[in-house]
């Protein structure tokens, strides 16, 4: 049986739905069986090429026209129903919200990685606001699966737009084996070179967004950072938007050299950012799974992170949780840890297996039950 999977919505620097879009490709293909994928993608990203293994088809779009959401649009609205026809797919899983709502019979799986293009808009762009609200309304009529990545973002989903009409599953990330606990000193140091840091930080690794409750991190640090002059604030990860209140605020404080901001980091360069890392801060006001909390656990990063939503299902007690509207809850539990070398260490041996629990064969696997449950012949729980 034929699935299309569409990855035109991933973008080309990857942070969370494009590293989870990577993955489950990837997994997915290597997997035998009598499912074909049909793979669409942009034509700059050949990360996402996976052509070479025989039992998919690679079709690329120009990224010089469909990077641009208007023209994505067109694109999935009217081209894409072309495609399900003409090549006969029985399944089309679209992997960021948005879905064709004509298929010519092709079943609908859509993704939902969170909804707080509806329950937060305000950390949103408007215009994403509105797409992607549409989508997501619709998926409770017209898809025939809904993958949630984790129970807190399938709970949030049907208390705000009720019960889908398709079946419900939940198919969580998974950490890849490069984020391990045994990072050599070597590969330490060497990213402590690449981006200027010195041997004592406190780091965040995601895209700089309002949702990602940056602007109370740095305040915190501002506190810690007072009586420590070693210490150093590391944000790594590519600017997202509405991020000019941060760097005033940065500016502000009078932080300047002590907050380092690396942009994008490269997905090679993470397992040993984050092993070198004194302590791992993420501390997001929502996330639907928090890939980077389950990631740093597993190269043994002492972790604090937000208390809400989903991350205490991901990170269990493997990290210290603190309300994250709360500055002072966070300063006090950063102090802790940095004060704390037993309780870093006790940290440093539960993340790793708290994390194992978590692997991106598991969610191909689950993946492929969602579309064998919408084939003639098959069946899948969810």
């Amino acid at each position: 049986m034929n699935i299309l999977i569409d990855a035109t919505g991933i973008a080309k620097e990857k942070a969370g739905v494009g590293v989870y879009a990577k993955n489950l490709l990837d997994h997915l293909t290597r997997a035998p069986g009598s499912l074909h994928y049909t793979i669409l993608a942009q034509d700059d990203d050949r990360e996402m090429d996976f052509g070479d293994r025989p039992q998919v088809t690679m079709l690329w779009v120009p990224a010089r026209w469909f990077r641009r959401l208007p023209m994505r649009v067109l694109l999935e609205q009217l081209a894409l129903p072309f495609l399900l026809w003409k090549r006969r797919i029985a399944v089309v899983h679209s992997l960021h919200y948005a879905f064709p709502l004509l298929t010519f019979g092709a079943k609908r799986v859509v993704t939902f990685h969170d909804i707080t293009f509806i329950t937060m808009p305000e950390v949103h762009e408007r215009v994403k606001v509105r797409y992607f609200g549409v989508f997501m309304r619709a998926s409770v009529r017209r898809a025939e699966a809904v993958l949630f990545i984790s129970r807190s973002a399938l709970a949030d989903y049907t208390t705000t737009l009720g019960a889908p009409r398709g079946t419900a599953w939940v198919v969580e990330h998974g950490k890849g084996e490069a984020f391990r606990p045994d990072i050599s000193n070597a590969e330490k140091n060497n990213v402590r070179r690449i981006y200027g840091l010195g041997s004592k930080f406190v780091l965040y690794i995601g895209t700089i967004e309002p949702r990602k409750n940056l602007t109370r991190l740095v305040e915190a640090f501002a506190a810690i950072a007072a009586n420590d002059a070693e210490i150093q604030l590391v944000i790594a990860g590519k600017r997202g938007w509405m991020t000019e209140g941060l760097f005033r605020r940065v500016a502000a404080l009078g932080l300047g050299p002590r907050v380092i901001f690396t942009g994008f980091v490269a997905e090679q360069d993470k397992p040993a950012l984050l092993a070198a890392c004194t302590v791992f801060v993420y501390p997001s006001l929502y996330e639907g799974f928090g890939l980077p909390a389950l990631e740093a656990l597993a190269c043994g990063a002492p972790t604090i992170t937000s208390n809400t939503s989903s991350l205490p299902e991901v990170v269990g007690d493997a990290a210290v949780l603190v309300d994250p509207a709360s500055t002072q809850a966070l300063t006090e539990a950063i102090a802790r840890l940095l004060a704390s070398p037993q309780l870093r260490d006790g940290l440093r041996r539960g993340g790793p297996k708290q994390a194992a629990r978590f692997t991106w064969e598991r969610t191909a696997e689950r993946t492929a039950a969602v579309y064998r449950s919408l084939l003639p012949g098959e069946r899948s729980d969810p």
